[in-house]
């Protein structure tokens, strides 16, 4: 279209200088008026025929965000600290060997903090991992069963361990999440593992033991508070628990939300603590059996 504009330009200007009468005069101008209403019409198109150059534009496949307005990461990156209240659980009421009577008694408050990622495949899902420090515990009492025999030299007859624990950890969890409700909030569940490395074990325990005295057996105790525990009173270096939990995001902007979650942590393997060959100042040893280590948290966090 340019080339032919300028070749008609010089056309008429050609006619003009070669022929000096007014009939070519008013034809020149005649001529240069319909050019210029067209180079104008053309100026004018320029803009919606650039929308078109390369066709259609091509629709995104981003995951728009919570409020409605413009496109939001597909990852997403945040920061969290989650106060827990954690506790031991004997699977069965008796030691491995029968000896010892096991419960739990009571609970801790405890908290993790930490970041968190968010990969998501659709709208709706997606993957929900990242990496924490967990501070949890419990606390578990073995009493030895008078019925099974009389006690004997360095029999251990009650044990009383108040464990303070800390794990670093990584969750893989599958993210639910629903479509926008009214004001920006949207409802998700998660359901995962998390895989736990212990990095810290400290606690307080009293151990009733028996001991020959004179010739006679009697009652000793020994006891610590938050001590490392060592020396036979064992936990497990690596711990997987079960997760399930649901909350709401509330969007504040585009790609920044608030976070509030309340989540069951469920120790399924393997067996939390495992109380080995003591020494403590006395030969003995006793089993707690098979406990478990849960916890209840609630998570606050922001995502970026």
């Amino acid at each position: 279209m340019r080339k032919c504009t300028y070749f008609y330009v010089a056309k008429i200007t050609l006619l003009a200088y070669l022929n000096k009468n007014s009939l070519f005069r008013h034809t020149y101008i005649r001529e240069m008026k319909k050019i210029f209403t067209l180079i104008t019409a053309c100026a004018l198109a320029l803009p919606a025929m650039a929308q078109y150059e390369y066709g259609e534009p091509i629709k995104s496949n981003s995951r728009k965000s919570f409020s409605g307005g413009g496109d939001i990461r597909k990852m997403r990156f945040g920061l969290f600290i989650s106060p827990n209240n954690s506790w031991m659980k004997p699977t069965t009421s008796k030691s491995n060997d029968g000896l010892y009577s096991i419960s739990s008694q009571g609970s801790k408050i405890g908290y993790s903090w930490g970041l968190m990622f968010d990969k998501f495949f659709a709208e709706n899902y997606g993957i929900a991992t990242g990496v924490q420090l967990n501070t949890t515990g419990g606390i578990i009492k073995s009493e030895y069963d008078v019925s099974r025999g009389a006690p004997t030299n360095g029999t251990v007859t009650k044990a009383e361990i108040d464990y303070k624990l800390q794990y670093f950890e990584v969750p893989f969890a599958l993210k639910l999440m629903s479509d926008q409700l009214s004001g920006g909030i949207r409802i998700f569940g998660h359901l995962g593992v998390t895989a736990g490395i212990n990095i810290s074990r400290k606690g307080g325990y009293s151990v009733d033991y028996m001991d020959t005295v004179a010739g006679s057996l009697v009652t000793k105790n020994v006891s610590g508070e938050n001590e490392k525990l060592r020396n036979g009173l064992s936990v497990t270096p690596i711990l997987f628990q079960m997760n399930l939990g649901g909350g709401i995001e509330y969007q504040l902007t585009d790609k920044m939300s608030m976070y509030f979650g309340l989540f069951f942590n469920n120790g399924f393997a393997p067996d939390v603590t495992n109380p080995k060959e003591l020494d403590l100042g006395y030969n003995g040893k006793f089993t707690d059996g098979i406990v478990r280590l849960n916890n209840l948290a609630l998570k606050i966090g922001m995502f970026f």
